[in-house]
């Protein structure tokens, strides 16, 4: 069983996507990376820059409790405050992961 982190955001207004992305990459990513526990981190922007967000991020974890201490030390507090604070919409939860087709093995 994988746990994830999910956050859904939208950029600020007055900030391009072309900057949110670079913001999201450059600046965001190195926060979360101080998570403890991390297996797996993706982050997904779409294709069309007019959607009603403009990326989604899953941050996987071996397990349940891995997952819910993010949010309790000071790593996970300043990331998820930051994209709270810095972004103009965002959705932020824990969730158990359920795979319904598997990636193929490469």
């Amino acid at each position: 069983m994988t746990y994830k982190i999910i956050g859904i955001l939208k950029r600020p207004d007055g900030m391009t996507f072309e900057q949110f992305k670079t913001w999201w990459v450059e600046v965001h990513v190195p926060r979360v990376m101080k998570w403890p526990g991390i297996v797996a981190y993706e982050i997904n922007f779409p294709l069309n820059e007019n959607e009603s967000f403009d990326g989604v991020a899953a941050v996987s974890f071996d397990t349940r409790e891995a997952a819910e201490k993010v949010f309790q030390i000071p790593e996970g507090n300043s990331a998820r405050s930051a994209a709270i604070t810095e972004t103009s919409r965002n959705v932020i939860f824990v969730a158990e992961e359920v795979v319904i087709v598997p990636r193929p093995a490469r």
